[in-house]
């Protein structure tokens, strides 16, 4: 075992040192912003900035998870040529994605492309797209044009996506509170989220599956759970677009409503849902109490399978943990309600598939990761420091090992009968 375990430190340690080697120059926004210099107004800038329209345009959710929050990019209109859109949303598939990724090292760039073509992309898709004027005078246009450009220079397109903090639609909450003086920042950290990160997390991933909603739920930390501004709610597009309308006092344009998507819905629990879930793996332990081979096997082979997939998600948490800079996972109590001893009940029921017998390991195993569980539990509730929401994540596990346990109880007692 510490052979092993020194082995994956060793593999841990080469693969960061690995794509280390290849990470490229990264621009922090919010230096570049400090230290970018205002341009005042010319003669003749009436003519080469004034005539400039910008647009924040907004994408609606689209297929793939990550796509599930939208999408921002700011569109530039010359009378003079033709629209340009840029977008802080690229990211390219190479050699060294996967392991960059797995590490937290998520590099996007900013491009300038042809904004019909990016438009005309999200509505194939039939991802809703919506626009909205930017109000904006002479000196203003001209800093937002020129920090555009800068900004999309090769040496300067790439930076580190965060999930919540940089992103394609911080950027140009930034980009346009720095143009306007701050003042649209001051406004929204004025003024209070009214729901946690991880409740918009939610109600976005419901438009993929309550699997993957209950998966990225588990994996995130308290740190969604704590009171946010609404300049941090800003990380999503939609919400973007509608403070900076309120702010401005204009409306968006709906350029493209989408014909077939669902829309993100504005209540979604899934608390409710992770309850319902814990009633089917309540009911797995049940199989073996007819005394009946089949639905035996059936338990063993379907608990199998839910602890082999409980170890592993936990595994994945504990090493992004300890070896990644995926912050949003950092101080994640639901390692301690879901943990990689699931693998010992997952070994025990696989090896129970040939035998007559219940595996012991069962019971032993269900009890601690029960009784963990609920100090966990305890220590969330006694404990104000900690405030992570992770009811949707107690609730099935402790059914699911509550049941384990019962049952291997009464089939203790069966066979001293």
């Amino acid at each position: 075992m510490k052979r092993f375990l020194l082995s994956l430190l060793i593999l841990c340690l080469v693969l960061t040192l690995k794509a280390e080697d290849k990470a490229p120059e990264l621009f922090d926004i919010q230096k570049e912003l400090a230290a970018f210099e205002v341009k005042e107004v010319e003669e003749g800038d009436q003519e080469t900035y004034g005539e400039l329209e910008f647009y924040l345009v907004t994408g609606g959710p689209g297929s793939m998870v990550w796509e599930n929050f939208g999408h921002s990019l700011i569109l530039m209109v010359s009378p003079s040529s033709f629209p340009v859109a840029f977008d802080w949303g690229i990211f390219t598939f190479d050699e060294s994605f996967f392991v960059n990724f797995a590490f937290g090292r998520l590099y996007y760039e900013a491009w300038e492309t042809r904004g019909e073509y990016r438009i005309e992309s999200l509505i194939a898709d039939d991802r809703s797209v919506s626009i909205l004027p930017l109000e904006l005078d002479t000196k203003e246009k001209k800093n937002l044009y020129s920090f555009l450009m800068y900004s999309t220079e090769e040496e300067n397109r790439t930076y580190l996506y965060d999930y919540f903090k940089d992103n394609c639609a911080t950027r140009p909450r930034d980009i346009i509170s720095w143009i306007s003086g701050g003042e649209l920042e001051e406004k929204l950290k004025s003024q209070k989220n009214t729901e946690t990160l991880r409740k918009t997390v939610e109600r976005h991933l419901s438009l993929s599956s309550f699997p993957v909603c209950w998966t990225i739920s588990y994996l995130l930390g308290p740190e969604v759970d704590k009171e946010s501004t609404a300049y941090e709610a800003c990380f999503l597009p939609s919400r973007l677009e509608e403070e900076i309308a309120e702010w401005q006092g204009n409306e968006r344009i709906e350029y493209y409503a989408s014909q077939k998507r669902a829309d993100v819905p504005e209540k979604w629990s899934l608390k409710d849902r992770s309850l319902i879930m814990g009633f089917f793996l309540l009911l797995l332990p049940l199989l073996f109490l007819p005394g009946k081979r089949f639905l035996e096997r059936t338990g063993d082979l379907l608990l199998g399978i839910v602890y082999l997939f409980f170890g592993i998600l936990s595994s994945v948490l504990v090493f992004f943990a300890l070896f990644t800079i995926h912050t949003v996972t950092y101080g994640n109590i639901n390692v301690f309600i879901i943990s990689p001893l699931a693998f010992v009940s997952s070994v025990a029921h696989f090896l129970s598939l040939g035998k007559r017998r219940r595996n012991k390991a069962i019971g032993i195993s269900s009890a601690i990761m029960g009784a963990m569980a609920l100090v966990t539990l305890q220590v969330r509730i006694l404990v104000p420091s900690v405030i992570q929401d992770s009811i949707s994540v107690f609730i099935p596990a402790l059914m699911l090992y509550l049941s384990e346990l019962v049952v291997s109880l009464l089939l203790s007692r069966r066979k001293d009968q």
